[in-house]
């Protein structure tokens, strides 16, 4: 549980540092030649969502027991998985973040007519999201199912306290991204994430306590669509 504890840590430090990022003057900073992107959507690009790719990365390994669990014919697909999820959310990032610039730098944010602003409006909120999070989920469900193919020993009380404490900081990135953006695209994936890991772990019939990273994420997308539907009802 060690590894997997310090894993969680660092996605919830994450959480922190792309939040804090958004509000830092890199979001003033106009790159040269020609004003074509701010710093914060390089430094988004290239540094912080790579952090949420790497950790994964290392979920994965510690789920599989070193990339064990890989080798049978499951485990290949499950892995062949992971992989197209973080190319279609690697995408639908970049898709998104150079949208989200050219559309909040040249459009008015509210009414908008033109051809190109529509456009870049819809590749910002729609096609960028839908392919980021389309890849979250498809990297994600092997996880849930590599966890339930080589269960752990039982988690103590200590470390529920701590998976639910690290599992606070993400909920507040989804209540971010499903209670506060303008259109109900994250909301929608919040949803169809807490539905996969419910149904998955009621599949697996085991007890959470040997399942952390399944108790981890139905912790978060419940507890952070709570906090949405909250949001949105106000």
């Amino acid at each position: 549980m060690r590894r997997l504890h310090i894993l969680l840590t660092l996605s919830s430090l994450t959480v922190v540092l792309v939040s804090i990022e958004r509000f830092s003057p890199t979001t003033q900073i106009l790159l040269q030649p020609d004003d074509f992107l701010r710093l914060h959507e390089l430094v988004q690009m290239t540094t912080l969502i790579l952090f949420t790719v790497i950790i994964p990365a290392f979920v994965l390994q510690h789920l599989t027991d070193n990339f064990s669990l890989l080798r049978s014919r499951t485990g290949a697909a499950l892995g062949l998985l992971f992989l197209v999820g973080v190319y279609f959310y690697a995408t639908g990032n970049g898709l998104h973040e150079v949208a989200s610039f050219l559309f909040n730098q040249y459009c008015p944010p509210e009414d908008f007519d033109s051809a190109i602003c529509k456009s870049l409006f819809i590749d910002d909120y729609y096609a960028g999201n839908i392919l980021y999070f389309i890849g979250a989920w498809a990297f994600t469900v092997p996880l849930l199912i590599f966890e339930q193919m080589r269960p752990h020993d039982r988690m103590s009380g200590t470390d529920i306290v701590l998976v639910v404490i690290n599992g606070l900081f993400f909920a507040l990135a989804v209540v971010a991204y499903a209670g506060f953006d303008r259109v109900l695209v994250g909301f929608v994936f919040s949803a169809i994430m807490l539905i996969t890991a419910v149904v998955l772990f009621v599949l697996a019939r085991r007890s959470y306590r040997t399942l952390p990273y399944t108790f981890y994420t139905i912790f978060v997308y419940a507890l952070g669509l709570a906090g949405s539907i909250i949001v949105r009802l106000r």
